[in-house]
């Protein structure tokens, strides 16, 4: 018995149907990151969101790609959205001197998971010219690169009262991190890294 057609899908139809859907699970994931709440859920809502992306990434050539080089509205890109996302989450906190312990604990999670995700992005032996290109592919994102990295390498004194393990990966962790990151930025910029 031949098939009538009825039980056939346009494919055209389904394939721009999938793409919406994508899209807007990537966008979701912008607004996710971008958000700048500082209570502890939202703060581990960016978190898990960041966490989510980086597995994306070390799914392989696709999942990095899209990372660095989807196309978000307002020409805004992953990169370029973590970046801003991370100087407000600096500037907040400078500002903020009398913050909660849980929401500085959440803060400096949220913050080396970003560390982690960047460093996982520029060390790659495939795509760390591609993540080091996507970070300083402007402007503004060379700046803010700059700006997020030197400001997280250094030492600095912290006023709130955290517990030891915060105290420990921001004294360590993120120090250690943001300055890998800042190396290997300067290197890729050409720039001196003092």
């Amino acid at each position: 018995m031949e098939g009538d057609g009825s039980g056939m899908v346009d494919i055209n139809s389904n394939e721009s149907s999938t793409f919406s859907v994508i899209s807007v699970i990537f966008e979701s994931l912008a607004e996710c990151i971008a958000c700048t709440g500082s209570n502890a859920e939202e703060l581990q809502l960016r978190k898990h969101t960041i966490i989510l992306l980086a597995f994306f990434a070390s799914s392989g050539k696709c999942g990095v790609e899209i990372l660095l080089n989807y196309g978000l509205p307002k020409g805004k890109d992953f990169p370029a959205i973590i970046l801003q996302s991370l100087v407000c989450d600096l500037d907040l906190e400078e500002s903020d001197t009398a913050q909660q312990p849980e929401v500085f604990k959440e803060r400096t999670l949220l913050i080396r998971e970003v560390l982690i995700l960047l460093n996982r992005l520029v060390s790659h032996p495939k795509y760390s010219s591609h993540a080091l290109r996507a970070l300083t592919n402007s402007r503004e994102k060379a700046t803010l690169t700059v700006d997020v990295t030197s400001r997280l390498s250094s030492k600095r004194t912290f006023f709130w009262q955290d517990v030891s393990m915060t105290r420990q990966i921001r004294e360590s962790e993120i120090i250690d991190l943001a300055q890998v990151l800042r190396r290997r930025v300067f290197t890729f910029l050409g720039g001196s890294n003092q």
